[in-house]
C-alpha cells in the first residue's frame, strides 16, 4: 500500500506547477447550480466584474485619486497668485462714500444770518463719494520680485503633483504585484492541500489496520507539511486583502478583479549607475521643488533690498460732496466741505524711513538664503544615496530572483528523483517528504522573489525619475 502516499504526494508536488499553467478560477466558475423550486422562473444573468490590467488601474487611479486633486487645485491657487501679482500691483485703488444728514446753513463768504453752529436749522442730507489710488511707475525691483516669487510657486506646486503621481503609480504597481502573488500561492496552495489531506486520512487507514508499511513518523512529517501550507494560505489570504483594498483606495473601484496572469518577471535589464543619477538630479521632482524655493528666497532677498528705495508712481483723486442745504461757495479760496469737488494727480514717492530696521530684514533674507542652498546641497546627497540604494536593492532582487529559480528547478528535479528512488524502494519516506518540502518551499520563495524584483523596479523608476519599461511591458501573461 506504499504507492498511495507516493500517489498523494506526486499530486501535492505538480500542484504548483500547473498554478502556473491553468487560470485561477473564480467562484462563479466553481460553484454548483443551485437547485430550484420553479424550473419556469426566469434568473437574472449576473453581470461580471470587469477586469482590469495594471494599465486599466493606473488610468483609474490617475483619474480619481483625491491627492491628485487637491495637487491640481494648489496649481490653480498658484496660479491665480501669479495673475494677481501681475495685475495688482496697479489696482491699488481706494472708493469712499459717505451720507449724513446737517443742519441747512446760508451765506455767503463774507456774510452769514446762521451762527457757526446752527442746530435749529432744517436738517438736510450731505453725500460724498470719491476714488483715489497710486499706479506704480517704478518700484526698484519690487514688483519684479513678486513675480518671481508668484512664479516659483507654480513650479513648485507642478512638481509636487508629479512627486504625487509618481508615488501614486508606485502604490499601484505594489499592490497590483502583490495581488499576482498572493493569487497564485492561493491557488498552488489549493490545488495541493486537499490531496496532501487526503493522503493523511489514507496513511490514518492504513495505520489503523496495522499495515506494515505504514509508518508514524511519515503521518508526523506529513501533518507538519500541512501545517506548514496553512500558514502560507493564511499569509495569502491577508496579502490579497490588503492588496485588493488597497487598490480600491488608489483608484476609486468598488471592485477589483485582475486577469487571470501568473506573476511574471518584467523584462528589465539595469544600465550605468551613473546614467540614474543624472536623471534623478534633473527630473526629480524634488529636485525641482528646491530650485523653485530658491528661486523664491532669492526674490524675496531682492525685494527686501529693492526696501532702501522709494516706490515712484502717479497719485491721482477724484471726488465731489453734495449738500443741498448747505449754499455752495464758488470761491475756491473757500473751504466748503459739503460742496466741493475734487480731481488731481501727480507724481509722488513713497519711501520708508526704517533704514535700520530694514538692515537686519535683509540679513534674514540672506540667511535664509544660504540656509535653503546648505539644505539642496544636502537634499542632492541625499537624492543620490536614494538612487544608489534603490540600485543595490533592485540588483539584489535580480540575484534572488535567478537564485530562487535555479533552486526550483533543482529541487523539482530533486522530488522527481526522490519519487522514483521510492518507487523503486531505494529512497526513504523521509527523504522523499524532505525532497516534497524543498520543492514547495523553493517555489515559493521564487514567487516572493519575483515579486520584489518587480516592486524593486517600481521604486526604482521614481527614484531615478527615469523610465524604467514601456507601459505595456509590465506584464506579460502567458
Amino acid at each position: 500500500m506504499r504507492w498511495l502516499l507516493v500517489l498523494t504526494i506526486a499530486l501535492l508536488a505538480s500542484a504548483p506547477a500547473r498554478a502556473q499553467e491553468a487560470p485561477r478560477e473564480t467562484a462563479a466558475e466553481t460553484a454548483e447550480p443551485a437547485e430550484t423550486a420553479e424550473p419556469a422562473e426566469t434568473v437574472e444573468p449576473v453581470e461580471a466584474p470587469i477586469v482590469h490590467d495594471l494599465a486599466a488601474l493606473l488610468e483609474a487611479a490617475t483619474s480619481h485619486y483625491p491627492g491628485l486633486t487637491s495637487r491640481a487645485r494648489a496649481i490653480e491657487a498658484a496660479q491665480a497668485r501669479v495673475d494677481e501679482a501681475r495685475l495688482s500691483p496697479f489696482f491699488q485703488w481706494t472708493a469712499t462714500a459717505g451720507f449724513t444728514v446737517a443742519p441747512s446753513a446760508r451765506g455767503t463768504p463774507t456774510y452769514s444770518p446762521d451762527s457757526q453752529l446752527p442746530l435749529g436749522n432744517p436738517w438736510r442730507p450731505v453725500a460724498s463719494v470719491s476714488v483715489s489710488g497710486v499706479i506704480p511707475i517704478y518700484t526698484f525691483g519690487k514688483i519684479r520680485a513678486l513675480r518671481r516669487a508668484t512664479r516659483a510657486g507654480v513650479r513648485a506646486a507642478e512638481a509636487d503633483a508629479q512627486l504625487a503621481l509618481a508615488q501614486l503609480h508606485y502604490d499601484v504597481r505594489r499592490a497590483y504585484f502583490a495581488l499576482q502573488l498572493a493569487l497564485d500561492v492561493k491557488q498552488m496552495i489549493s490545488e495541493g492541500r486537499g490531496k496532501l489531506v487526503e493522503g493523511i486520512a489514507k496513511l490514518d487507514e492504513l495505520l489503523d489496520d496495522d499495515d506494515p508499511d505504514a509508518n508514524p513518523i511519515d503521518r508526523h512529517r506529513l501533518v507538519a507539511a500541512l501545517a506548514d501550507v496553512d500558514a502560507r494560505a493564511s499569509q495569502a489570504e491577508r496579502l490579497e486583502r490588503g492588496s485588493r483594498a488597497a487598490l480600491r483606495a488608489l483608484t476609486g473601484l468598488t471592485q477589483v478583479r485582475v486577469p487571470e496572469c501568473p506573476i511574471a518577471r518584467a523584462p528589465f535589464e539595469l544600465g550605468p549607475l551613473a546614467d540614474y543619477l543624472a536623471s534623478a538630479r534633473d527630473n526629480r521632482p524634488e529636485a525641482s521643488m528646491l530650485e523653485a524655493a530658491r528661486e523664491a528666497r532669492e526674490a524675496d532677498l531682492d525685494a527686501t533690498r529693492a526696501r532702501y528705495f522709494p516706490d515712484i508712481g502717479l497719485a491721482f483723486r477724484a471726488g465731489i460732496s453734495w449738500g443741498p442745504g448747505v449754499t455752495d461757495q464758488e470761491n475756491p479760496f473757500i473751504q466748503d466741505p459739503a460742496n466741493t469737488p475734487v480731481l488731481g494727480a501727480g507724481l509722488v514717492a513713497r519711501w520708508s524711513l526704517d533704514i535700520a530696521g530694514n538692515v537686519h530684514r535683509v540679513r534674514r533674507s540672506e540667511a535664509l538664503l544660504n540656509q535653503l542652498r546648505a539644505q539642496t546641497e544636502e537634499a542632492q546627497a541625499a537624492l543620490a544615496l536614494e538612487v544608489e540604494l534603490a540600485y543595490e536593492q533592485l540588483r539584489d532582487a535580480d540575484r534572488r530572483e535567478q537564485a530562487f529559480l535555479r533552486g526550483e528547478r533543482a529541487t523539482r528535479s530533486w522530488f522527481v528523483a526522490a519519487a522514483q528512488g521510492y518507487q523503486l524502494g531505494t529512497v526513504e519516506p523521509k527523504d522523499l517528504v524532505d525532497a516534497l518540502r524543498g520543492y514547495f518551499t523553493n517555489r515559493y520563495l521564487h514567487l516572493q522573489a519575483v515579486l520584489d524584483f518587480n516592486t524593486a523596479i517600481a521604486n526604482f523608476e521614481r527614484v531615478a525619475a527615469h523610465e524604467t519599461l514601456p507601459p505595456a511591458e509590465w506584464e506579460h501573461c502567458r
